[in-house]
């Protein structure tokens, strides 16, 4: 086979699938977006070869396609765009979509399962003008969504400036993250007139099985007080639903938020990060959970402007500063932001090399850990590529 025929040097990414085929140094291996991994060897890497240079299946791979189901797999993903693997791509997917902007690390709430390790007593944040320029960045960069996010973002005492100024830089989609439990009235005529969504975290229908994930006396009350005050704004709502207890009612918290006017209700498991670790595998995600209990959806009106195609890849900076995958990926540090530097240099590795705290999990734990197909394709894509430059001479 000729050079020019040769997609890339590490392999292709298959975003809307999650789905990847690597080289190694035998032949190639398939990473499917359940996280299965097959190992091809022998004459067929040569079809495989000619199918990722051409972006279609070959008569030959087509014809062993039939026999062998992970070939089978291969084939189908061929029918979808790919992109080369690369660390850039590994993060960036299909096109970015959303970033997560941590604030601050102090929240109001000390949530059993929380994955910043957030709470009343966490004293590190953001500073104002670097929170301005990660900004200034991800409009640069096309993201469609910016999550304010933290701790509480509400706490932070520059959100409404923050707000207004991704508002301004033509971010499309701006969306506060938060409990609820500081939205008072005067904050939220702060906000309302640069049509921020909200997203409200709650937990159950039953006050006192809510306060006991808060730990915070009220806040079932309260959060829906703050719900009802952005609906009557006119404000995009949904609620992000974590269900810890097996005992939850699905239908019954999604009867009550639509009852408050929330437009869109989803519902998880709790997920092996930060002080979720521990309880990852203790909830389940309801009656109609899918496979590996969720995410699971309820629409009632989107959150996505009209016209705007949502891609799949995600970044987040962290209320240290770390810029990191996505908010449940936070070993995966791809740089700090005080450090110097922008959103596009730590992606392509031209300010900072990846690294990992910890040393990057293995496949088989990434449905613990990570709550998207699109998470666990970056965090495979990135493990490999780790893997494969310590392997070079």
């Amino acid at each position: 086979m000729s050079a020019e025929l040769s997609p890339v040097r590490s392999g292709v990414l298959f975003p809307s699938v999650a789905a990847m085929v690597a080289r190694d140094g035998e032949g190639f291996v398939l990473i499917s977006g359940s996280g299965a991994r097959s190992h091809v060897r022998g004459r067929i890497c040569a079809d495989i070869e000619d199918s990722l240079a051409r972006g279609e299946a070959t008569p030959g791979l087509t014809r062993l396609a039939l026999a062998h189901p992970a070939l089978g797999e291969l084939v189908a993903w061929l029918a979808t765009p790919a992109v080369p693997l690369t660390r850039d791509n590994a993060v960036r997917l299909d096109g970015f979509d959303t970033l997560f902007l941590e604030l601050l690390g102090r929240c109001n709430e000390r949530c059993l399962h929380c994955y910043a390790d957030a709470a009343p007593e966490v004293t590190g944040a953001l500073e104002r003008d670097l929170v301005l320029a990660v900004i200034d960045q991800a409009a640069a960069e096309r993201f469609r969504r910016i999550q304010f996010t933290g701790g509480d973002p509400l706490l932070c005492e520059f959100l409404p400036e923050a707000v207004a100024h991704a508002a301004a830089r033509g971010v499309p989609n701006i969306e506060i993250f938060t409990n609820g439990l500081a939205l008072t009235p005067q904050l939220l005529d702060q906000l309302a007139p640069h049509r921020p969504a909200f997203a409200f975290s709650f937990y159950s229908a039953d006050p006192e099985a809510h306060d006991r994930v808060t730990r915070t006396p009220g806040s079932h009350r309260r959060t829906l007080a703050a719900i009802d005050r952005a609906v009557a704004r006119g404000l995009t709502t949904r609620a992000a639903v974590v269900v810890l207890e097996p005992s939850t009612d699905i239908d019954a918290v999604v009867a009550l938020l639509r009852s408050h006017g929330v437009g869109m209700v989803s519902w998880t498991r709790t997920y092996a990060v930060g002080r979720g670790t521990e309880l990852a595998d203790v909830g389940v995600a309801g009656p109609r959970a899918g496979a590996n209990g969720g995410p699971q959806a309820v629409e009632g009106g989107g959150h996505t402007a009209p016209g705007v195609r949502a891609g799949l890849g995600k970044l987040c900076v962290t209320y240290t500063g770390d810029v990191v995958p996505c908010i449940f990926q936070r070993d995966t540090v791809l740089g700090n932001v005080r450090a110097g530097g922008t959103l596009s240099e730590f992606v392509a590795g031209a300010r900072a090399q990846a690294k990992a705290r910890r040393g990057l999990p293995r496949v088989a734990d990434a449905a613990r850990r990570l709550q998207c197909a699109s998470c666990r394709l970056t965090d495979a894509a990135l493990g490999f590529l780790r893997d494969a430059s310590a392997e070079t001479p």
